[in-house]
């Protein structure tokens, strides 16, 4: 009889001892499906921050190149580029067009003579009045705007990976704050991009 009961007792804890096993399965498949997925959107996150970085690079070089254009037309003067040479000149509305005399500091010019007649170095002062080279940007209106959508496919190709993971709602979470950082901030930031390029 002791048998019996031992193998009663035994199928009996068996059978408790099978939803048991089976609940801590789960629950280990689960936890490991949240890491799998908390690595991936991890990836991602780094993914779109190196992406965020091109993008600031962007905005640089476009605000520069945008900065050297207005200089460049505020220095264009179509006074400086005439061709006449004779000492007024009228445009048709009867006002006096600038010659190349007009800006001539006479004054300076005598003090570069004098320190040269008395053998001191003409060329400091050369270069003093000489305007500051402006260095040109490196990248183009048409390249900028071809960069600024290869940024913005990049950021909508991490969108789609992140529709792919799935999760409980820790996940959820993380992949929504990346999603709404990049639909409602690097976006904006390429439309600005865009707008300044337009």
């Amino acid at each position: 009889m002791s048998s019996r009961v031992w193998q009663a007792a035994a199928t009996t804890a068996a059978l408790a001892a099978v939803p048991l096993a089976y609940w801590q399965y789960q629950r280990y498949s689960k936890l490991n499906e949240r890491r799998e997925a908390t690595k991936l959107l991890r990836k991602v996150e780094l993914v779109a921050t190196e992406v965020s970085v091109r993008l600031m690079n962007l905005e640089n070089q476009v605000k520069e190149l945008v900065e050297y254009e207005a200089g460049e037309a505020e220095e264009e003067d179509p006074a400086d580029n005439s061709t006449l040479n004779s000492y007024y000149h009228f445009d048709s509305q009867g006002n006096k067009l600038k010659t190349k005399w007009d800006s001539y500091d006479v004054d300076a010019e005598l003090e570069r003579l004098e320190k040269e007649e008395r053998g001191e170095e003409a060329a400091v002062a050369a270069s003093a009045a000489k305007k500051p080279v402006r260095k040109a940007p490196q990248m183009t209106r048409s390249k900028a705007l071809a960069t600024s959508q290869g940024i913005e496919h990049e950021f909508e190709a991490v969108l789609s990976f992140l529709d792919d993971i799935r999760g409980d709602d820790e996940v959820k979470q993380l992949r929504k704050a990346i999603a709404n950082k990049i639909t409602k901030e690097y976006f904006a930031r390429i439309d600005a991009i865009q707008a300044m390029l337009a």
